[in-house]
């Protein structure tokens, strides 16, 4: 299968989360995490060394079912964003992918339980802030599937 990402939007994406960027006219502009309430919240600086490029092979995917999850981008690094629909019995709806293109300095929260791609990002120097609510204990913070049949993103930049 493959699938085409397209640039990456607050509409767009509402489904699965939000785009971290300022909206309105406001000085602030508010992201609500949402969480457990038995769950701390976790804050920490990731670096991720290696860029993609396309074709990029998906062969896994990951939910948290417990937390938000939000990327920050430190340097205004772009993203690729793969995320799906939930079926009835828990897993991913693999026919109802869908892959965007973050522009530089946008981050994302992805919603609780949402499932997507583990972080990818198009540019380096890369380095996010992560936030989400975590228990040491829990076995369940992070859920990976590993796919029986990886799936293939492709992009085209707009010149």
């Amino acid at each position: 299968m493959k699938l085409h990402a397209r640039p990456l939007s607050a509409e767009a994406f509402s489904e699965f989360g939000e785009v971290i960027a300022h909206r309105g006219n406001e000085r602030r502009y508010y992201f609500p995490l949402k969480s457990e309430e038995d769950l701390g919240q976790a804050f920490w600086v990731t670096k991720v060394t290696e860029a993609i490029s396309f074709p990029f092979e998906i062969s896994q995917m990951e939910r948290h079912p417990h937390s938000d999850q939000a990327f920050f981008p430190l340097s205004g690094q772009r993203m690729l964003i793969v995320v799906c629909p939930t079926l009835a019995d828990g897993g991913p709806d693999l026919s109802d992918l869908r892959a965007f293109v973050s522009e530089p300095g946008q981050g994302i929260l992805y919603h609780r339980n949402v499932w997507h791609s583990g972080m990818s990002v198009l540019d380096l120097p890369s380095e996010f802030v992560v936030t989400m609510a975590m228990e040491r204990s829990a076995a369940d913070t992070d859920i990976f599937l590993p796919l029986d049949k990886p799936f293939h993103v492709d992009f085209k930049e707009l010149v």
